[in-house]
């Protein structure tokens, strides 16, 4: 199966996460069971792409889940569709999901995560971090994008 990173994005990769990681952090994809009726839509695609971001650090995991074969980890991650990656430090998840394929903006937003999660740092200003910290309820913020 032909790569779907070049081989110029592949060393700029792995050399950001050289730089970029400190701590292991864990992908967990959910996909479709190929034996079941229905087609998934990008399911192939999203865990061909994970698994070669995986290959690019040893502080990265990946554990691949079908749906719905692995229904009591469907159930306890709440997962609503399938591509979902969900991202993880130390076992916890993050809240971070991506649902679809993480390609276009979304691929470098993915890389970004990681690397965030990872050091347990973000880029956000001191004052955002300030304003994020006096919500006191829970929050789900969902971004949708198309591809263009």
């Amino acid at each position: 199966m032909a790569k779907l990173l070049s081989e110029k994005d592949t060393v700029a990769i792995k050399d950001f996460f050289g730089q970029n990681l400190v701590n292991p952090i864990t992908m967990r994809l959910f996909v479709q069971d190929s034996s079941q009726p229905g087609e998934c839509m990008y399911c192939s695609e999203t865990q061909q792409i994970v698994e070669e971001i995986s290959e690019l650090s040893d502080k990265i995991s990946l554990d691949i889940h079908k749906v719905p074969t692995d229904a009591g980890l469907v159930k306890q991650y709440d997962v609503e569709r399938v591509p979902a990656l969900i991202l993880e430090k130390e076992s916890v998840d993050s809240g971070v999901r991506f649902y679809g394929i993480p390609s276009g903006y979304e691929f470098g937003t993915l890389i970004e995560d990681i690397a965030d999660l990872s050091t347990g740092k973000t880029k956000l200003t001191e004052e955002l971090l300030q304003q994020v910290e006096q919500v006191q309820k829970d929050v789900t913020i969902k971004v949708f994008v198309t591809p263009t």
